[in-house]
């Protein structure tokens, strides 16, 4: 339990609720390093029981990477890309290495976004 942050475990429950009921909705959390987003983010996972949660988090190394959070962010969601229109399936199969392709960043997206959609 997170203590003193009753107010935001409560907009995350809100959120949550709207999720359970497919309504769905947006969350920016930010702050200062070290003032407890990760802990109420965790709060928030555990608390999400029965829900497919994806997440990520930017890693200054990887920036030149094209595509590493995304990679992170989408992988559990992967295998549904078969369900996702062939060219779309390509661009993100190209963005894990499973097939040849450049990467075109529209595509991609788009890809990202219907791959979501599907997984919802």
């Amino acid at each position: 339990m997170l203590q003193g942050r009753d107010t935001e475990r409560a907009v995350v429950a809100a959120l949550l609720e709207e999720a359970w009921a497919s309504r769905g909705g947006a969350l920016v959390l930010r702050g200062q390093p070290g003032v407890g987003k990760s802990a109420l983010l965790a709060d928030a996972v555990a608390r999400a029981e029965g829900m497919l949660v994806l997440r990520t988090s930017g890693i200054e190394s990887e920036s030149p990477l094209a595509f590493a959070a995304l990679q992170r962010l989408l992988r559990p969601a992967m295998r549904h890309a078969d369900r996702l229109p062939a060219p779309q399936a390509r661009a993100l199969r190209a963005v894990f290495g499973e097939e040849e392709g450049d990467g075109d960043r529209f595509l991609v997206f788009l890809a990202a976004l219907s791959l979501l959609a599907e997984t919802a």
